[in-house]
């Protein structure tokens, strides 16, 4: 059985990237588009239609409570979120707190993956590496790449 592969196909061509992506974006545009009905369906029935009609079909009328309401409710919520911001900016502006990691040499990674001194060193060595593993999920070979 052979190993499961992970490629994320760095080496793929920018035409190809960009035509995989824009039939990505084609096929959820179309998928989208189909749940247009349904949504409407249920929008006018929670009552958007109404609200529609009342507020901009009705000889233009103005309702007071939106016109004073509405301002203020904005207002609320952009200083409810500057003020979040700042909170967060104080907070988190000090010195950077995070820990360096503690260097790890290759004898405890050979012990922890139960791999021979060999293939430690061509895991530290290779930047892309393709492993084989046996049946117990121990690396057993290793493969560089670029």
């Amino acid at each position: 059985m052979t190993p499961p592969i992970i490629d994320h196909m760095p080496a793929r061509r920018p035409r190809k990237r960009f035509a995989s992506g824009a039939l990505t974006a084609a096929a959820w545009t179309i998928y989208a588009w189909l749940w247009v009905p349904l949504i409407t369906a249920v929008a006018w029935f929670v009552g958007v239609r109404t609200a529609y009609l009342r507020l901009y079909l009705n000889d233009n009328e103005i309702d007071a409570f939106l016109l004073l309401a509405l301002p203020v409710i904005a207002l609320v919520c952009s200083l409810l979120l500057l003020g979040w911001a700042e909170y967060n900016r104080v907070r988190f502006s000090k010195a950077d707190r995070r820990k360096r990691r503690v260097p790890i040499d290759d004898e405890e990674v050979r012990v922890a993956l139960g791999a021979s001194a060999a293939l430690a060193t061509k895991l530290r060595e290779g930047r892309i590496v393709q492993l084989a593993l046996d049946d117990d999920a121990n690396p057993v070979a290793a493969t560089t790449g670029s």
